[in-house]
């Protein structure tokens, strides 16, 4: 777990954060909130060897889903889209909006799958699941 350890710390070096020792360790599963971050963390394994699993989120960014195995190898994993592409066509505009939010609802249960349950507001709001839209199926003719 060494070079997870510090993959993770080279990533957030700027925060001075790092995976709790003790997690660490255990392989536990767990998040971190600090410095306008929510990092969501989990450990696996799969035919590349052992590896953390993490999404981070932080208003100022980008949210980025990342895989660190062990063998030093990095994985970019899929994340909300936090902007979409209009149109000044109404029909096609509810079209690539359907599209955007179907794309992260998909990720947002992958996530939540995942043990990842603690949504930022920017993460409501991206994924649509804040409650103030209709259902994007809806928009398509």
């Amino acid at each position: 777990m060494n070079r997870i350890a510090q993959a993770f710390r080279a990533d957030f070096a700027n925060w001075g954060l790092e995976i709790p020792p003790g997690l660490l360790a255990s392989r536990e599963p767990g998040f971190i909130q600090a410095d306008g971050w929510l990092i969501q963390f989990t450990f696996g394994s799969d035919s590349r060897g052992e590896y953390l699993d993490y999404y981070a989120s932080h208003r100022m960014t980008d949210d980025s889903h990342v895989r660190l195995y062990e063998t030093g190898r990095r994985q970019r994993l899929a994340s909300l889209a936090s902007l979409f592409v209009t149109s000044p066509d109404p029909r096609e505009a509810r079209r690539l909006e359907a599209a955007y939010l179907r794309r992260n609802r998909r990720i947002a249960r992958k996530l939540a799958a995942k043990g990842f349950d603690k949504f930022s507001v920017n993460m409501l709001l991206h994924s649509g699941l804040d409650g103030n839209d209709t259902d994007p199926e809806a928009d398509e003719t």
